[in-house]
């Protein structure tokens, strides 16, 4: 296990991932990576291709449809 601290980066905070961590998440720089945040913890995963195909849709669908839903939530 390895302790790092957060940073203030921009106007965000951010943690520097060391070397060895990626390397064992198998993880590279540029990779797209879906977040987790739960009560005391933060979950970093790589997302799949599956996975930003089917958000695409689904932001397509939201997008196209915006008007209907909002009238289908009344």
């Amino acid at each position: 296990m390895i302790t790092t601290k957060l940073q203030k980066l921009g106007n965000s905070t951010g943690v520097v991932l060391p070397r060895k961590v990626l390397a064992a998440a198998r993880l590279e720089l540029g990779d797209e990576v879906l977040l987790n945040a739960e009560e005391g913890r933060i979950e970093i995963t790589k997302t799949e291709e599956g996975y930003n195909r089917a958000m695409e849709i689904g932001r397509a669908f939201s997008q196209r449809y915006r008007q209907t839903m909002a009238i289908l939530s009344r």
